[in-house]
């Protein structure tokens, strides 16, 4: 839930992406995102206050009262960005934005709710010849980032020239087609991050768990550089990159790893960790195989075949979060 606004004058220069400045409550961890919304001002800011749920442990979960929160946490959230918040000295002053908006301080131009549904049974395989599931559809949405666009942005070069090389080898039926949506390691790991993020009703979790887990892994990454903490900002989860940020929260913090197990529970990490174990074994064979498969497919003739080989190049390639470059 959120909203677009005028009024963000004291300081509209930067956002933020997943903040926190509390801890989980009984509805869940509660994050934040902002950014300036010049397009609409040079004042203008969107705020969205966002969490992870468990549909089938969540059953008294309303937006409506989602959005009264937001009304009541924003002025603590964004009392350095907006005057008219800049008294807010507790999680719960949505007087202020009652006050703000009565005066024309504050001027809502838009406001925006919602639902994401993603499914762990993803990405979803064609079912019919000469028909392909994009974007949503296709599921290869990550369960950390919502929805589609963006993953539909980081593999539309990939899908366009595959499609292309399927007409072209006359590999439009079903079976060819699900090549284009394969099982991708990187992708189903991400369902245990998401994990860590729900905040189960019934369950015993610290308060502070997210926000521990959090901290310490996004120290971790920003110590190990740009070319770590980038592809996870931007929800490419690359094994080697991700092993060094493992091993340094265990060094650093060994007493939250029995937590995390405990809390995880055995059968979703030993799920999590025969995908770990997976994108190591795309990232060894793209980088070994990889160049060579697509040779040896540029030079075959049964261009059936040529295709399928390069879609299993790019199921190495993407699987493994290779097809990522961090730029300058």
């Amino acid at each position: 839930v959120g909203t677009a606004a005028d009024g963000y004058a004291a300081d509209n220069s930067y956002g933020d992406l997943i903040y926190t400045n509390e801890h989980s409550r009984r509805t869940g961890q509660y994050f934040w995102e902002a950014f300036p919304a010049r397009s609409l001002g040079a004042d203008v800011r969107t705020t969205y206050l966002f969490t992870y749920l468990d549909p089938t442990d969540a059953p008294t979960f309303s937006v409506e009262a989602m959005f009264e929160d937001y009304w009541r946490m924003l002025p603590l959230y964004q009392r350095r960005n907006a005057a008219c918040f800049a008294d807010a000295d507790s999680a719960d002053r949505g007087d202020l934005v009652d006050a703000a908006l009565d005066s024309g301080r504050l001027e809502i131009r838009r406001c925006l709710y919602g639902l994401f549904p993603t499914y762990r049974d993803s990405p979803l395989p064609s079912r019919w010849d000469r028909l392909v599931a994009v974007g949503d559809a296709s599921g290869t949405q990550s369960p950390l980032s919502f929805g589609g666009f963006g993953a539909l942005t980081r593999h539309i070069e990939r899908l366009t020239s595959a499609l292309v090389d399927a007409v072209r080898a006359d590999a439009l039926d079903a079976r060819s087609l699900s090549y284009l949506n394969p099982y991708t390691p990187n992708l189903a790991a991400t369902w245990m991050f998401q994990k860590t993020f729900v905040v189960p009703s019934h369950g015993q979790r610290p308060a502070n768990f997210v926000n521990r887990l959090m901290r310490q892994n996004y120290e971790n990454m920003n110590d190990l550089g740009e070319g770590v903490l980038r592809p996870f900002n931007q929800d490419v989860v690359q094994p080697r990159g991700l092993l060094q940020v493992l091993a340094l929260a265990t060094l650093r913090d060994p007493a939250n790893i029995p937590l995390l197990v405990y809390h995880i529970g055995p059968v979703e990490l030993a799920d999590w960790l025969r995908h770990f174990a997976n994108m190591l074994a795309f990232d060894a064979l793209h980088h070994a195989l990889g160049p060579r498969l697509r040779l040896v497919a540029d030079d075959l003739h049964d261009r059936k075949l040529a295709y399928s080989l390069r879609r299993v190049a790019d199921q190495w390639e993407f699987g493994s979060g290779n097809d990522y470059e961090v730029r300058a």
